[in-house]
């Protein structure tokens, strides 16, 4: 059975990458953007981006116990990859912080928002790697970076898609956008929906521990499994193809991209339950 701290590690990593993902999105749309009404969208959103990212941070407190301990795992930045995922996770979140509080200033805030998105880049990538370097082969390899970084693409995309319907329902203009984003999320999805069963693969051709993993996920766990792909496929594909086809004929959507973009986070969060719970050590001595 899970502990608290342990839930509140599921939180941290899914809402960081998520914040990480929808940041990253949304400065890019910022840029492209011409259209005043729109950035202000942008600007709005980036402030719910950046409470997200508050929130995974003060689950990260939870979870470490003894939040000081956190400077000084920072002392080994050159050759932790832990050191480095608190270092880049705290950076962006200082960052994002930089960017809504200097928004008027607009050419120190391009130069910040560029700055966000490396440090969110490098949080991930540190996470990753973070759990690659365990004795858990369940979270060794590729199946971790594409997990994390996933979630990061994955509820970035349906966070941004549901803040641009909610915060730009009066702004002619958004539905190229929205549009954009509600097609890009159905892209994402067919590729997890590609990776997972060879990430299940890849646990079948892996030593004992891997398997044992495997069999985790289809026995004790299978409910859980199945919630989170029904999450994820019904909660989630289903409410973006319906979108798609209302925006076509110009009727109203913010409700079902809202349901879609929670949906997708709930799969998100039990798919990283599935990932602690099911990991199993390798036996030593």
């Amino acid at each position: 059975m899970m502990e608290l701290k342990e839930f509140a590690l599921i939180l941290f990593t899914v809402l960081s990458q998520a914040a990480i993902g929808a940041f990253i999105l949304l400065a890019w749309l910022r840029l492209q953007s011409k259209d005043a009404a729109l950035d202000g969208v942008y600007r709005k959103s980036t402030v719910v981006v950046l409470g997200v990212s508050a929130v995974g941070l003060l689950a990260s407190v939870f979870h470490l116990g003894r939040p000081l301990l956190a400077m000084t795992a920072m002392k080994h930045l050159a050759t932790s990859w832990l050191s480095r995922e608190i270092f880049f996770s705290g950076g962006f979140f200082v960052l994002l912080l930089a960017v809504v509080l200097l928004e008027k200033q607009a050419a120190v805030r391009k130069v910040l928002s560029g700055l966000a998105a490396l440090s969110g880049v490098l949080a991930v990538v540190s996470m990753s790697a973070s759990y690659d370097a365990t004795i858990y082969p369940a979270w060794q390899g590729w199946g971790t970076y594409a997990a994390f970084i996933g979630t990061a693409v994955l509820v970035g995309l349906g966070l941004v898609a549901g803040l641009i319907a909610g915060f730009g329902r009066k702004v002619e203009t958004k539905g190229a956008a929205l549009q954009r984003l509600v097609g890009a999320t159905v892209v994402a999805l067919g590729v997890g929906l590609v990776a997972y069963p060879l990430y299940l693969a890849t646990l079948g051709a892996g030593g004992m521990e891997a398997q044992a993993t495997l069999k985790l996920l289809g026995g004790e766990f299978a409910w859980v499994l199945a919630l989170r792909w029904a999450l994820t496929l019904v909660g989630g594909l289903v409410p973006l193809v319906l979108t798609w086809r209302r925006m076509a004929s110009g009727k109203a959507t913010s409700g079902l991209v809202f349901t879609a973009a929670c949906c997708l986070l709930a799969g998100e969060l039990a798919g990283r339950y599935l990932f602690y719970v099911t990991g199993v050590p390798i036996s030593i001595g």
